[in-house]
């Protein structure tokens, strides 16, 4: 049963302890507070326009935090078929930056998806983010830079930061499966199917020497916890960016389950089809909406 009562009510009674009485300075405090924390979150103007700067090979740009949608796929002009991952880059901003002067080292962290309830932040992380006139974000992320590619706090990066042909590397949570065997943790072929096997159909067999060593040797692949790991797939094309939508898709798949946050960043390894926008892209109306990579030279299909 749920009791209805006002706390002059229980005044009167002399029943007021302590307990109650924080529980009604919360109630009176909390929509003050709660006001007091919008105010404070507000989100500034948009910064200034950023000029571009010239690019070089050893210059070094910031990443960005992706939302994963989903997986799709599409024909290529060859006539193959190409599996896609759509990565949405949402409301992607730069906190805090990072100087060589002050910290040792320069780096942006970039903050992604706008928290629904500022309000119910603790004090300390709501200053934070009012500090730089900044709405509350809900995920933060630090990216290495160069000297050249720094930008001011409160810098938007976008879905056109990425080119449509370059590569990317992308890093993420893989998604969690429990406690699992051998045969689907390291894919091992497991025991024989017929000819005298009981019980031993999915199970590792051997896992060592008998009298020497008389142990097992440290790393022994065995069943056990699987998945939920950070890891980083390299090398990924940008098949197709829509900067109307804020989707960039990839070529393959990516760690991570739908709605998780991932880690996307220009390849160390591929280079640039064309010198990217640097330090990030401007809100240059010519731009078209849609960009997809280029043709390849050689077809997929053909023999190799």
């Amino acid at each position: 049963f749920f009791f209805f009562f006002s706390f002059d009510m229980l005044h009167r009674l002399k029943v007021l302890t302590p307990a109650w009485q924080q529980l009604r300075h919360f109630v009176a405090v909390a929509p003050a507070a709660a006001a007091e924390a919008t105010q404070a979150v507000k989100q500034a103007s948009p910064p200034a326009e950023i000029p571009q700067r010239p690019w070089t090979p050893q210059s070094k740009r910031t990443g960005a935090l992706a939302v994963k949608v989903g997986m799709t796929m599409t024909w290529g002009e060859w006539g193959e078929q190409i599996p896609l991952t759509a990565l949405q880059i949402k409301d992607n901003q730069v906190v805090t930056v990072r100087e060589a002067g002050k910290h040792g080292y320069t780096a942006l962290q970039i903050g992604a998806v706008n928290h629904p309830k500022p309000h119910k932040m603790i004090k300390p992380k709501r200053g934070y983010f009012a500090a730089e006139e900044i709405t509350p974000k809900r995920v933060l992320s630090e990216f290495r830079v160069t000297e050249d590619a720094l930008l001011p706090a409160g810098t938007e990066i976008t879905a056109d930061h990425f080119i449509a042909g370059q590569y990317v590397d992308i890093t993420g949570t893989t998604i969690g499966k429990g406690f699992q065997g051998v045969m689907k943790r390291h894919n091992m072929s497991g025991g024989n199917a017929s000819h005298g096997a009981t019980k031993m159909h999915r199970k590792i067999g051997s896992i060592g020497a008998g009298g020497n060593p008389a142990r097992v040797w440290p790393g022994k692949r065995m069943a056990g916890h699987m998945g939920n790991v950070k890891t980083t797939h390299r090398n990924l094309l940008v098949y197709k960016v829509d900067r109307r939508y804020g989707l960039v898709f990839v070529k393959g798949s990516v760690p991570g389950h739908k709605n998780s946050v991932m880690r996307i960043q220009d390849s160390f390894v591929k280079p640039f089809v064309q010198p990217p926008p640097f330090p990030t892209a401007s809100k240059d109306s010519t731009v078209p909406d849609v960009t997809i990579a280029p043709k390849p030279a050689l077809s997929p299909l053909a023999p190799k």
